[in-house]
């Protein structure tokens, strides 16, 4: 949200302009964060800021991926006694 703040005051010019905004898109964000995504970026337009999505691939799909052996991003645990843990990861 830090980032679209940001967006928001250099597109009403309360600090310096920039030209580029990036969107690092994990292709499993939630809906609400696409249509956010769609409005920040016509207001970038008229702004003359221009919006770049780019992507690694889907987050998901190599999380539930079987023939990795490790997760490629957090994933966090609780015990039944209540313990915390996090599964190995490779980034």
């Amino acid at each position: 949200m830090q980032s679209s703040t940001l967006l928001l005051l250099a597109a009403q010019g309360t600090i310096p302009g920039f030209e580029a905004a990036i969107f690092a898109d994990t292709s499993w964000e939630p809906t609400a964060v696409y249509r956010h995504l769609d409005r920040l970026t016509g207001i970038a337009e008229q702004a003359k800021v221009e919006v770049v999505r780019v992507s690694g691939g889907d987050i998901r799909a190599d999380a539930l991926d079987p023939s990795h052996r490790f997760a490629s991003m957090p994933l966090f645990s609780l015990g039944s006694n209540g313990e915390r843990g996090m599964a190995r990861r490779q980034c």
